[in-house]
């Protein structure tokens, strides 16, 4: 099994503990190649955290990361290209970004060789844990992202869930003639399903975190998928991440760009929530071309 590894800023690890929040989105790196690090200064190199706008310091008395399991259905990218177009070009890669990214394909650390990821807007991979590094070289999990209907675990304790359950990101089941919110666990021998209601059918039971849960073998459920919707917006490809109702009753959709040019993101003043990363909430009616694809895996099944 292999591990990856991701910096999360303050505001997403607030989410995680505060609101049961289950996305993720960025640069990546093995858990492994990065296990030399165990300072937030060391991190703060690892993760290349010096970017435009960044939350982090090097003097920073700890930084949390998140480790998760790389499983198949994750959408990974190798991380080349350059900070300008002339950069980009020599590498071949897809990425205009921002220093301390390279463009290389390589964490920007001396003496340490470490691969780095782009990784598309994804639900959190059940099992994924929350780790505080402190600059003394400790660390401590904070929680335990469990599956899509248990959420977070902190101290034992479920973080009660604030926001609706994703439609458009993570995985579906297709079970008694609907489908339902869910996570394959147990090696891929079972599903976990969640409603955000409480059904009718009396085995769903309550998580404590204000969702209900019922959990089938993996043969029980039709169809196992997962939903890519892409559109284009102002010449932007964007991942289509959410959709809901705005205060005037109009529909909104949030999506998350996957196309790596930080120079038209900005341009076109989408919100850079992390490195590499920008979303934005634009009217549904404004998209064009809009694409939906259905993701399967057959290893959920092996």
């Amino acid at each position: 099994m292999t591990l990856l590894q991701k910096a999360i800023t303050p505001q997403l690890s607030n989410a995680y503990l505060t609101a049961g929040w289950d996305r993720v989105s960025g640069f990546v790196v093995s858990a492994a190649d990065a296990a030399f690090a165990t300072t937030p200064e060391q991190l703060f190199d690892v993760h290349a955290l010096g970017f435009p706008g960044s939350p982090f310091s090097p003097a920073d008395p700890f930084v949390d990361v998140i480790r998760f399991e790389a499983r198949a259905t994750l959408r990974l990218e190798n991380a080349t290209g350059g900070v300008d177009q002339a950069s980009r070009a020599l590498t071949g890669g897809p990425f205009v970004d921002r220093p301390p990214f390279t463009g290389t394909g390589f964490a920007p650390v001396s003496g340490h060789i470490v691969p780095v990821w782009w990784m598309r807007h994804t639900r959190l991979v059940p099992g994924t844990e929350l780790v505080r590094v402190f600059a003394d070289g400790t660390a401590t999990v904070l929680a335990e992202f469990v599956n899509i209907a248990d959420g977070w675990v902190a101290d034992g304790v479920p973080v009660a869930r604030t926001s609706a359950l994703p439609r458009h990101v993570g995985t579906l089941a297709q079970w008694n003639g609907a489908y339902l919110t869910a996570d394959v666990i147990d090696q891929g021998r079972r599903i976990v399903l969640a409603s955000q209601t409480q059904p009718t059918d009396e085995r769903f039971v309550s998580t404590g975190t204000g969702l209900w849960k019922h959990e089938i073998p993996f043969e029980e459920a039709d169809a196992v998928l997962e939903l890519d919707v892409q559109a284009n917006w102002n010449g932007l490809e964007l991942r289509i991440v959410d959709e809901f109702l705005g205060d005037d009753g109009s529909k909104l959709s949030r999506g998350s760009y996957v196309g790596h040019n930080a120079d038209l993101a900005e341009g076109l003043q989408l919100v850079k929530v992390d490195a590499g990363v920008y979303e934005i909430t634009v009217p549904s009616d404004s998209l064009q071309d809009i694409r939906t694809t259905q993701l399967t895996q057959a290893s959920w099944a092996e």
